[in-house]
């Protein structure tokens, strides 16, 4: 790993704030290229965040987590608080959320009230995220695109999982315009005309920290406007805790009255529009996780691809996923790969 240039700006905020850079401890990262730092030492905790060449132009992905991390902090979202931003090194300092996320809560195996205790407090988040957000966020911040809207489901979901699953990954010789008519349909039903909230894009288990009995929210830099369902789409279907489809379905039913506390939701068309951005969503994550484990070379992700996998494979057997028959056809024909001893991503190219 490449040492970090202690330059002088870097030393003066770190002692400013208590800490010394000797005490650097490496944390682990996720799936982006971004590397963390914790300084345990001094008057409070603090993570480095160092990303020197951060993706964007005009605005790069540092600058979208400065500026829509200081939106949400002054919202009284609970982000963690940025003490420092130096764009020209590319690094932060930033509150120390600890190390435990929902994810490790729920692999703990609490009781199952328990759990659902912390997913209640999730969607009271993500509804005051949503509502509480949108009030004054500027989509200038936005260093990808502005919104979640057609252009983006159709290249970073509908393309991607063919692109980086079906063909990088199990080697299928399928091409996106095999899918063209499905996914053209899929994102007229997904994406209807109607309102656009504040959209986080990744609202799922690894980016939701417990700190002192609390969630909060982390890798927001990617956020955006968006329809309502489709973070709550990311949460229920999250891989990394796979929760039981009951779960699912309650935690949908507790969603929808949450959220009707502060908006009129015609329920039928919310839960028609969810059943759609499910099947985009799980269409990310297969591609997300077949382009990192064979892309960027962590073999960790491919164990969440068979529920994945299986998890899209059934939505699509519902009434909703039946308005797809390629994609069906596809999708069964890729269980069947896997099903049939696919070997997995570090045996090589399948032949």
């Amino acid at each position: 790993m490449n040492r970090i240039p202690f330059s002088a700006a870097l030393r003066q905020a770190v002692a400013d704030n208590g800490g010394q850079l000797q005490d650097l401890v490496p944390l682990s990262g996720d799936g982006s290229d971004r590397r963390f730092f914790r300084l345990p030492n001094g008057e409070r905790p603090l993570v480095l965040l160092y990303q020197p060449n951060p993706p964007g132009a005009l605005v790069t992905e540092n600058d979208s987590y400065f500026y829509i991390g200081r939106y949400l902090w002054q919202r009284g979202l609970p982000v963690p608080e940025i003490y420092h931003y130096c764009r020209e090194e590319g690094w932060f300092l930033l509150e120390d959320l600890g190390d435990r996320d929902l994810q490790d809560e729920v692999q703990a195996r609490p009781a199952p009230e328990a759990v659902l205790a912390w997913y209640d407090q999730a969607l009271k988040l993500l509804v005051r995220l949503q509502i509480e957000g949108h009030q004054g966020f500027d989509p200038a911040w936005c260093f990808d695109t502005p919104a979640y809207d057609h252009k983006l489901v159709r290249e970073r979901e509908c393309h991607y999982f063919v692109r980086a699953f079906l063909q990088g990954f199990l080697g299928m010789a399928i091409t996106p315009e095999h899918l063209q008519a499905d996914f053209g349909q899929l994102l007229a039903l997904a994406l209807p005309p109607g309102n656009r909230y504040f959209l986080h894009r990744d609202f799922q288990s690894r980016n939701l920290m417990i700190k002192a009995g609390c969630l909060r929210l982390i890798d927001f830099q990617g956020s955006r406007l968006g329809p309502l369902p489709y973070d709550l789409a990311a949460l229920l279907l999250d891989p990394y805790v796979a929760l039981p489809l009951n779960w699912q379905a309650r935690l949908l039913q507790d969603y929808l009255k949450l959220v009707k506390d502060y908006l009129p939701v015609d329920e039928g068309a919310f839960i028609e529009q969810y059943n759609y951005l499910a099947i985009c969503r799980n269409l990310q994550i297969l591609g997300a996780f077949g382009f990192l484990t064979r892309v960027k070379g962590k073999p960790q992700f491919a164990q969440y691809l068979p529920a994945a996998l299986a998890a899209l494979r059934d939505r699509l057997a519902q009434p909703p996923g039946q308005a797809f028959p390629r994609l069906r056809q596809v999708v069964e024909q890729a269980s069947e790969i896997w099903s049939s001893g696919f070997a997995g991503p570090l045996a090589g190219p399948m032949v």
